[in-house]
């Protein structure tokens, strides 16, 4: 019988790596191919159009495949991005694990630099890899989404880190609110995910060489940008002076 769900997995549902069965008609390799191909035009489509926007068919059609294999593979347009998402799972657990890490080894003497140079260092080592920058506009693209199935993907996959980054921002300023450590880490989030996406403008505007020749730089200018800007909000004044 040709199917790939399992048949518990439930409608609407992201399915995971290890839920997948290959159909007998197609090779472990050809599988993958076809699999992989479809994640690759899936990032790129819903990076440039969001969740509304992006056509089960036009991925289908650049990804080379057939719409009725598309959807045979993933079944929904929700469990397709779930499937892009969870197809870089080892950077988003990693930034959750790294962040705790840090909470550990500094008990209470953390400090806001220590989960900022987190951040960045995982958002670099990303925006390195061969697809890393089409994922990082797709995040930066999807948490804005306004559509609800999106939503459930950002609440689902996205937001762990999301929610350790807060909780330690909590404890390095124990009096502040739990809404201003939130606002902190968008302030923290947005910046670095503009940064890294738009890096090409900055260089056109810099007419500055290639992005490599300031990874170092980059990083520390971006460190002290964003440490002294969550600071600022989380120690000063809850109101506007006037």
């Amino acid at each position: 019988m040709h199917h790939i769900k399992l048949a518990n997995s439930r409608p609407g549902r992201a399915i995971s790596g290890d839920d997948w069965r290959i159909p007998s008609w197609l090779t472990k390799n050809e599988f993958m191919q076809r699999k992989n191909a479809i994640l690759l035009a899936a990032n790129h489509h819903f990076a440039h159009y969001g969740f509304r926007g992006a056509s089960l068919r036009d991925i289908a059609r650049d990804a080379g495949v057939s719409l009725t294999l598309l959807n045979h593979h993933f079944g929904s347009k929700f469990q397709l991005l779930s499937a892009v998402i969870d197809s870089h799972r080892e950077m988003l657990d990693e930034r959750a694990s790294a962040l705790l890490a840090v909470m550990r080894a500094g008990r209470s003497k953390f400090t806001v630099r220590d989960l900022v140079q987190v951040w960045i260092r995982i958002g670099f080592e990303t925006a390195a890899e061969p697809d890393g920058e089409m994922f990082l506009r797709l995040m930066a693209r999807v948490i804005d989404d306004p559509s609800e199935e999106s939503a459930e993907v950002v609440r689902e996959k996205l937001d762990d880190a999301a929610l350790v980054f807060i909780d330690a921002l909590q404890q390095c300023y124990p009096g502040t609110s739990r809404y201003a450590a939130a606002s902190a880490y968008i302030y923290v989030s947005a910046s670095l995910l503009k940064f890294l996406v738009g890096s090409k403008r900055l260089f056109r505007l810099a007419n500055a060489g290639t992005p490599s020749d300031t990874l170092v730089e980059d990083q520390a200018r971006l460190t002290r940008f964003l440490v002294a800007g969550v600071e600022a909000a989380l120690q000063g004044p809850a109101v506007l002076s006037s």
